[in-house]
């Protein structure tokens, strides 16, 4: 672990930057019991000893530059071969990681959901959960009512992300569905 000087958007005061791994696809800090600032800002789940990221939050600290990644040859890994070893498996990974970039950006803690994309807290008491939809994909009808009758029963705002050929964007609430 080495100390970085803050960006200029930031305080003062230099950050940690963490040693992460890869294997298996999969990427973890060892030593989980050291990382509490980590946990505490919402990035990964405790699996034994380590903490696991999903591939949306190792991309952005990796990005962010407060995490370094060492593949199985024990050299550190750019942001583009994570990336790239990464999206072999998940294709729509890296749109999916543009949107938790977006909302990360915004001051959000996101999470990834079973159902919906994301589930998304702070800035208030309200959680909202986050369904990505692709300009020019399909959004059919039934699959938004059930969503939405999912967040009601849920008690959650359902904020669709449509993202444009230009990686741009927007985010709308969906509250009622009638058809």
């Amino acid at each position: 672990m080495t100390e970085h000087p803050a960006n200029e958007s930031e305080s003062e005061k230099p950050f940690q930057v963490y040693e992460a791994s890869l294997q298996a696809g999969e990427v973890f800090l060892p030593r989980a019991s050291e990382l509490m600032e980590m946990r505490e800002r919402g990035f990964g789940t405790l699996r034994g000893r380590r903490l696991v990221l999903t591939s949306h939050e190792a991309f952005y600290l990796l990005e962010k530059g407060r995490i370094t990644v060492e593949g199985k040859n024990k050299e550190n890994i750019t942001f583009e071969e994570l990336v790239k070893s990464i999206s072999t498996r998940q294709p729509a990974v890296w749109v999916k990681y543009l949107v938790y970039r977006d909302l990360r950006d915004r001051g959000y803690v996101v999470r990834e959901c079973p159902v919906f994309d994301f589930e998304v807290h702070g800035k208030g008491p309200m959680r909202r959960y986050v369904y990505i939809i692709y300009e020019g994909g399909e959004a059919d009808l039934k699959t938004l009512r059930t969503l939405l009758k999912r967040s009601s029963r849920d008690k959650k705002d359902l904020i669709l992300s449509v993202v444009d050929r230009r990686t741009d964007i927007v985010y709308y609430s969906l509250e009622f569905l009638k058809v």
